[in-house]
């Protein structure tokens, strides 16, 4: 085996950090940002998310809209590239929160209403369906606003409970825990 010179030594010795800064800034570059592809991977589940809590497809394809508007202004705020589901998530639940204050309204929409405005979305549901989700709905908005936004960041925005996590600030086992003991209650409440 041959050992290396003393030549080479100096040589690695000056390349080195010149290589170290280089790795480093393709580690930056490939976790960094990408904005259409963010926006391409959250735009259905925001507004699956947004149309669950204001009831009303023009009010949550505006509330996507801004949502993607105040993400890409402060896209550079972004302290953890690897946790931009979360931020843009919490950005959306601000904007409906801020929808609902502005407008001094909760959704009041005729579920009748809410179903047709589905269908416009996601398509046809037979007359068993519509009603297990009349039954659902009534079940649904008995709930605390708690435990419905644990159901809407989970199923409707389809999110991991380390995000939910992340999106409410509380630990991801409390999450979990809390999540499957409402699945449990309303399981019980639909099998009366």
């Amino acid at each position: 085996m041959k050992g290396i010179s003393m030549d080479e030594t100096k040589t690695l010795a000056k390349e080195a950090p010149t290589f170290m800064v280089n790795k480093a800034e393709e580690a930056n570059r490939a976790v960094s940002v990408n904005f259409t592809e963010l926006y391409h991977r959250n735009a259905i589940p925001v507004f699956n998310y947004l149309f669950s809590r204001v009831r009303n497809v023009a009010d949550a394809e505006d509330l996507t809209s801004q949502t993607f508007m105040t993400a890409l202004e402060n896209l550079s705020k972004l302290r953890d590239p690897l946790k931009c589901t979360p931020w843009i998530f919490t950005i959306a639940r601000n904007k409906a929160f801020d929808f609902f204050r502005k407008s001094q309204r909760h959704p009041t929409v005729d579920f009748d209403e809410y179903l047709d405005q589905a269908k416009a979305v996601g398509g046809e549901l037979s007359q068993t369906d519509q009603d297990r989700l009349r039954d659902l709905d009534r079940l649904i908005t008995r709930l605390s606003p708690f435990d419905q936004e644990y159901l809407r960041l989970r199923i409707v925005a389809d999110l991991s409970f380390a995000e939910i996590a992340s999106i409410l600030s509380e630990p991801e086992t409390r999450i979990k825990k809390k999540y499957y003991r409402l699945l449990e209650r309303l399981q019980a409440q639909v099998e009366k």
